[in-house]
């Protein structure tokens, strides 16, 4: 590993590229529930019965969530939102190992592996996904790790490449149960035998079998001993987390057609690599082209099918498309600029104003937003002059820069604009008042209470939040969080204390913090 170059460079790059942007957004539900439970993981020393807001969570497998923990524990740190998210930013930059590797096994072309894992190190929704603790990243990344060890286990033979394959089938299903067996094994398997065909599969029955065994008796452990400790519960919330999937979020078939656009800088590219006829003249590169595409397609197809649909869940496919993407950047690399189709050429112009509008574009928001930063417009400049410079005299050498600046522009956004966008465009904070997630490292005295909470608001103020009704037994000293102005309370309590606060960094939604004592105290 350490003496492949391209490897550690491309890791390095993916190490920016993921990390550049994690302390950048509030977490959202999906990253509240993850932080929470890790929360209350650490606080309560139980990390097999996993738990939210006090309730037993079984709708999600523990394996994020443990890995969240684990950071807590180490650091002390319950808070620090970009801190809880290095989980997944390290997962993430394993996914382009985990790229290269499997693209390096089946070619035998370091180049093919390379571009591959640089399209996926810079292809937007993953960078975004990538750097989200929440679940939606661990089964893909995990999965895809399976398949890759899968592959080399059936042409190297080694046990270790199995029981690798099995150890991250696990760990898949430990993340979010068999979505990826759906979105993302089962279409490689149908791609795989439609362009490799059955003789390896059939030739490996018993190694395929291990393999499944490995994966699927450790995948079990958890849920058969959470259906041991609560089997109505456990049965109930798998049947609740069966109809969401089919009531929840409901979108049309064709709801992933938007794949194109979260490409981010390789939009084009992307458009080229499915919808132009590709005859590639090495016989291994066209087959691992084809089977690229055929499994993006049939991933498109799967995730298509099912009715619910949020855009992170089409995450998939964009680690998938990586692949042949990277076989037609090689191609465009390796072939000389008079050679090109018409077709091609224009792409490569277009592309170059695509950077253009993109550079000059940053360059006006940081000078409209935060012209106190000047100095970031500079690698904007400078990307547009090396893009330009000397590339209407050599067109090869302006083919070749296209191709890595397109890359490096993702980068250079994540790392340059990402974080302007999001507090001064999107944001949308109160300067007067303070967050309420500030509580976190404010730690209240007395319970708190509340009738009209989400649970987003129990990360925010850093401790359980018990429901408050007409039968809650109430102590003679406790807090009430609630986003009414004016409190009734029973006769015999009184309020002590008001604090107002911002629900969110990015909101104006205001809710308050009364506390509240019985007036014999």
């Amino acid at each position: 590993m350490f003496k492949d170059k391209k490897l550690l460079s491309i890791l390095g790059l993916s190490f920016i590229s993921f990390f550049s942007t994690i302390w950048i957004r509030k977490a959202d539900l999906m990253e509240s529930r993850n932080f929470i439970t890790a929360r209350e993981i650490v606080t309560n020393n139980e990390w097999f019965v996993t738990t939210l807001n006090g309730q037993y969570r079984f709708e999600k497998p523990p394996l994020p969530t443990w890995l969240t923990a684990i950071i807590m524990k180490l650091t002390n740190n319950f808070s620090d939102e970009w801190l809880l998210r290095i989980p997944v930013a390290l997962a993430s930059v394993l996914l382009i190992y985990f790229i290269y590797k499997f693209v390096q096994h089946i070619s035998k072309n370091d180049n093919l592996a390379f571009l591959s894992s640089f399209v996926a190190t810079t292809t937007f929704m993953l960078t975004k996904v990538g750097s989200e603790n929440a679940w939606d990243a661990y089964p893909y990344i995990f999965m895809f790790g399976s398949i890759t060890y899968l592959v080399k286990s059936l042409n190297s033979k080694k046990n270790i490449h199995t029981i690798l394959g099995g150890l991250f089938l696990a760990a898949s299903l430990l993340s979010k149960g068999p979505v990826a067996l759906y979105g993302m094994l089962l279409p490689f398997i149908v791609a795989y035998i439609v362009i490799y065909g059955l003789e390896e599969i059939k030739t490996n029955k018993v190694r395929i079998g291990m393999y499944f065994l490995i994966g699927l008796a450790l995948a079990s452990i958890w849920p058969v001993a959470m259906m041991l400790k609560n089997k109505e519960l456990f049965l109930s919330v798998m049947n609740k987390e069966k109809d969401t999937w089919s009531s929840k979020h409901v979108k049309g078939f064709f709801f992933y057609a938007n794949y194109f656009i979260f490409m981010g800088s390789w939009i084009f590219f992307s458009v080229a690599a499915i919808f132009r006829k590709w005859n590639l003249k090495d016989k291994g590169e066209h087959k691992l082209f084809k089977f690229g595409i055929l499994w993006t397609i049939l991933t498109f197809i799967l995730l298509s099918l099912v009715k619910m649909k949020k855009e992170r869940y089409g995450f998939p496919m964009y680690i998938v498309s990586s692949i042949p993407l990277g076989i037609i950047l090689n191609y465009y690399l390796n072939n000389n600029w008079n050679t090109l189709k018409k077709f091609d050429r224009v792409l490569f112009y277009v592309q170059s104003v695509f950077i253009s509008i993109v550079c000059v574009g940053s360059i006006g928001i940081i000078l409209w937003k935060r012209p106190a930063y000047y100095y970031l417009i500079v690698p904007f400049i400078a990307l547009m002059i090396y893009m330009f410079r000397k590339s209407k005299i050599d067109k090869d050498i302006f083919k070749k820069k296209i191709v890595y600046l397109s890359g490096f522009l993702l980068v250079l956004v994540n790392c340059n604009l990402t974080w302007i966008i999001e507090r001064d465009i999107r944001g949308k904070g109160s300067e007067r008042l303070k967050p309420l997630e500030t509580l976190q490292t404010v730690k209240k005295g007395y319970k708190i209470y509340s009738k009209d909470f989400g649970i987003q608001d129990v990360w925010s103020v850093g401790q359980l939040i018990h429901t408050l009704d007409e039968n809650t037994t109430l102590p003679e000293a406790f807090y009430i969080l609630s986003s009414s102005s004016n409190l009734d309370l029973k006769n015999d309590y009184k309020i002590q204390s008001k604090e107002t606060y911002s629900r969110f960094k990015d909101d104006k939604d205001l809710i308050y913090l009364y506390k509240v004592t019985n007036e014999d105290e």
